[in-house]
């Protein structure tokens, strides 16, 4: 089914461009986009293609970014393909979706074991959503269905407890790696309506958001989640602050979670925003539909909301709908916030309707796909040179893990000289996966910090840290008095800033090694306390406790 809007004609092109014209001068110029985007391919329209492409594009272990196309049907069985493309643009259909298989418009999460889960809408003749996987080579296998009128649009995410987590009209859900799926939260008046997919934040919990809220008069909120389902509203919107949610949450490298909105504040356009994970909202920049474009994606139900991105360098990138030229925009905040716009041509070039959320390759540049436009009228996939270099991504779920953990981390040019160092300490220990996928385990003496892989005289850098956590094995004495003298074993100790027995800290103590760590017992209350060493990764606290006699 063509589900498409009808674009602006080209004749009406002259006049979209003298009215933003005079809606500049009089409103005040919105600075440009500095990155002209560039367009990579166009889809074809027909059955041998993917066209139409939309929800989450991943890059995988090949470095080849694969999505979804299926919004407008197409592909051999018309209900959409799945395509794979490299960063030079070539383009090619990995899989066509089963004749059965309707609706699946969300993309794709990459999972820890190298496959790919993304959802359908629909299995026809059963009007349930539900859940598959698709290894590599393009082996799609359904995993699990819903209830009957339980819409599901969302691929799932992977939480770093190697568990899957989803959000579908009526409950947040988790599903084990085997596809076991389990209902963790069910959603109740007047909390209703989830309207993202959901984020796991550095705390663990879950962040998503829903459309009526209990405080907000119907005008959203953001909620967070634990993976036990506990549920909390985090914030509710108004129309002084913006409101009506209209992305998912990210959070940012100052772990506060961004997002847009679609109405409120002066012009009624919505705005971009931040939240703490506490409830603090701050408004970024107020958005002007006429000039800018608009965060509404539209009320189809199947096609899923776009996500700001992040980059390394720390600017916001985005894309929205409408706007002068009718065609929608790709837009720019920097970290001062600063707001720049690129609006999509009204002929069409560049594509039209963003329902794909932007991606960072590993090579430092962006890409995204367009619905609708390009050459052929059913969407095009393009690159947006922000200036980022290329540099080196940790798989998502293993940011953190004790010495011994084995953590995967995309790139490219690796071979089998890379050296790879955690905090500056050399792994002993990697496999390598092609070029451009590696995995290493994490050495004795690691240090909290960036990842580096060097190959010759390229070193690429993880922009986030990956925290070594402290573990311990044992302790002796396991019985003593204030003052005594007591060796703590284990791993990560290297970075140790505290040893408390209790809550209280030692008298002194000393790292003698990644392994060993010596502390003084301090003064407190006789009886059993635990013992915990602090360091920059975490906090590992004894399983067995000393006796203070």
């Amino acid at each position: 089914m063509n589900r498409r809007r009808h674009l602006v004609p080209t004749s009406l092109a002259a006049i979209a461009l003298i009215l933003l014209t005079l809606l500049l001068v009089s409103a005040g110029a919105v600075p440009a986009l500095a990155q002209t985007p560039t367009t990579l391919y166009s889809f074809v329209n027909g059955s041998s293609d993917a066209a139409c492409p939309s929800g989450n594009i991943v890059q995988g272990r090949d470095g080849t970014m694969y999505g979804v196309g299926a919004a407008c049907g197409r592909g051999t069985n018309n209900t959409g393909a799945v395509y794979k493309i490299t960063p030079a643009g070539a383009e090619s259909v990995l899989v066509n979706f089963p004749s059965n298989w309707s609706n699946c418009d969300a993309g794709f999460t990459l999972g820890r074991d190298g496959n790919f889960y993304g959802i359908c809408s629909t299995l026809v003749g059963t009007n349930s959503s539900f859940l598959f996987r698709m290894t590599p080579a393009g082996v799609l296998t359904s995993l699990h269905g819903f209830a009957v009128g339980d819409l599901a649009k969302y691929a799932p995410i992977q939480g770093a407890d190697g568990n899957f987590y989803g959000v579908t009209s009526e409950i947040v859900y988790k599903m084990t790696p085997a596809g076991v799926v389990t209902t963790i939260h069910t959603f109740v008046s007047p909390d209703v309506q989830p309207l993202s997919n959901l984020y796991q934040a550095s705390d663990g919990a879950l962040y998503g958001t829903i459309t009526l809220c209990a405080l907000s008069g119907n005008r959203g909120c953001v909620y967070k989640v634990s993976t036990s389902g506990v549920y909390k509203n985090v914030y509710d919107f108004a129309d002084l602050t913006g409101s009506g949610p209209c992305t998912s949450m990210i959070q940012g490298k100052d772990g506060k979670l961004y997002g847009a909105t679609q109405g409120g504040r002066p012009l009624n356009d919505g705005n971009l925003f931040k939240v703490t994970t506490a409830g603090v909202n701050t408004g970024l920049h107020d958005i002007n539909s006429v000039t800018e474009g608009s965060c509404n994606p539209g009320a189809n139900p199947f096609y899923p909301v776009v996500s700001l991105l992040q980059v390394t360098d720390g600017n916001f990138y985005g894309t929205m709908y409408g706007g002068a030229l009718g065609d929608g925009s790709i837009f720019k905040l920097t970290a001062a916030n600063v707001f720049s716009v690129f609006l999509l041509p009204s002929d069409n070039s560049l594509g039209n309707q963003n329902y794909s959320t932007l991606i960072q390759h590993t090579n430092g540049l962006v890409y995204g796909a367009s619905l609708g436009g390009g050459k052929n009228s059913v969407g095009s996939f393009f690159r947006v040179a922000t200036g980022d270099a290329p540099y080196l991504k940790l798989e998502p779920t293993e940011l953190s893990g004790n010495v011994g953990a084995s953590v995967g981390m995309f790139g490219q040019g690796f071979t089998s000289a890379s050296v790879v160092k955690f905090g500056g300490v050399a792994a002993t220990t990697k496999t390598l996966s092609g070029t451009t996928y590696i995995t290493a385990v994490v050495p004795a003496g690691a240090h909290t910090g960036p990842v580096t892989v060097t190959t010759g005289a390229t070193t690429l850098t993880s922009p986030l840290t990956y925290k070594v956590k402290p573990k311990i094995t044992s302790f002796t004495p396991t019985a003593g008095h204030v003052a005594q003298l007591v060796t703590i074993t284990g791993t990560g100790f290297i970075q140790a800033t505290a040893v408390k027995f209790g809550t209280v800290k030692a008298i002194t103590f000393t790292v003698v090694s990644d392994t060993k760590v010596t502390a003084v017992v301090p003064t407190v209350p006789l009886g059993a306390l635990a013992i915990s060493v602090v360091t920059p990764g975490g906090t590992a606290a004894s399983a067995t406790k000393f006796t203070v006699d």
